[in-house]
């Protein structure tokens, strides 16, 4: 437990992003009291749940920990509900479209007026200028503008098996608010803040970007940039039952895995590129293509080379939801 004051945050979000970086808010000390609306409820109840009428695991996953309250902000004993909590809030995190907090009523300068101290954090798809900020969207859009997708794959675009849009959204907001309860301890100032989930992952990708410098003439095509796939010692290699991935970026790695194997003739190679026909890169390929994940595991797990298996979903995922929570944070200890 990080929040030793144990803010009163008050969740508007549904869906994953909002939810996700509520949980972990939550996780880390928040008092999180989440408001949904009369019916329904969050929409993440009803996708995919495993089975008839009941809430999906996901939903109940990332919310268990939150106070849940059932409002219609419209009506005037919930509405007062509700203002009587922003009085006492922290924080509010809302994930509506642009404008319909403030049709409500409800929107920061109202609030402020109520709460001066209030932290006010807005989560959506795009920031207000984006030229897609009225557009709907979800996780695959963000992907999409942010720069994952057209660089995944190799002669065909791939969507990642991850959520990482909506992921990184939730992660991010989990940042933002952290600083603004930080801010709001040190100053007694609260603030409006705008997180655009496309716009955290198109910061993914200048990120990305600065390994091929500044001139656009540099910049690879997909599957062939020396951070995805282009490269020999940084690269997906298919084994007999599975793949494992190799990260030997830094010579030293490169050197280990060289010996490691007796093959002490790729030292030169290192950055040759993983092209069809390429000798070095036949012969790598060749080299796990024969041999089992475990046995290759075993012959070079110790060996310091930046060596992992490539695990899927069901290797990782517990069968206890205690401990299904407990690693969604288990990121820090």
């Amino acid at each position: 437990m990080f929040f030793v004051n144990q803010p009163l945050i008050v969740d508007l979000t549904r869906l994953l992003p909002g939810p996700y970086g509520t949980f972990l808010l939550a996780q880390f000390g928040a008092r999180v009291v989440k408001i949904e609306d009369k019916g329904k409820g969050d929409y993440l109840k009803s996708l995919f749940p495993e089975r008839e009428g009941e809430d999906a695991y996901i939903y109940r996953l990332l919310n268990s920990c939150k106070e849940i309250r059932y409002l219609d902000l419209k009506q005037a004993v919930d509405r007062e509900e509700f203002l009587q909590l922003v009085k006492e809030a922290d924080l509010l995190i809302e994930s509506f479209r642009p404008g319909v907090m403030e049709r409500l009523g409800l929107g920061y300068d109202f609030l402020q007026t109520l709460n001066p101290r209030l932290a006010y954090i807005t989560i959506g798809g795009y920031q207000p200028d984006s030229p897609w900020a009225k557009d709907a969207g979800h996780d695959l859009n963000y992907q999409a503008v942010g720069g994952i997708i057209g660089s995944t794959g190799k002669q065909e675009r791939a969507i990642p098996g991850l959520l990482l849009g909506d992921l990184a959204g939730g992660m991010a907001l989990f940042a933002v608010a952290a600083a603004a309860l930080y801010k709001q301890a040190v100053s007694g100032q609260g603030g409006r803040y705008t997180i655009g989930i496309a716009e955290v992952v198109q910061s993914w990708a200048n990120v990305t970007g600065a390994f091929y410098g500044q001139d656009k003439r540099r910049y690879p095509l997909p599957g062939q940039g020396v951070v995805a796939g282009g490269i020999v010692c940084y690269n997906l290699y298919r084994c007999l039952d599975g793949y494992v991935v190799l990260a030997a970026l830094e010579e030293k790695f490169w050197a280990n895995f060289c010996r490691a194997t007796g093959k002490e003739h790729w030292l030169s190679q290192q950055f040759a590129p993983a092209l069809p026909g390429q000798p070095v890169y036949e012969e790598v390929s060749q080299y796990f293509a024969r041999r089992r994940r475990e046995e290759i595991l075993a012959e070079l797990g110790d060996k310091d080379c930046c060596l992992s298996p490539v695990l899927e979903l069901k290797e990782l995922v517990p069968d206890s939801e205690t401990e299904h929570r407990e690693r969604i944070t288990g990121f820090v200890r």
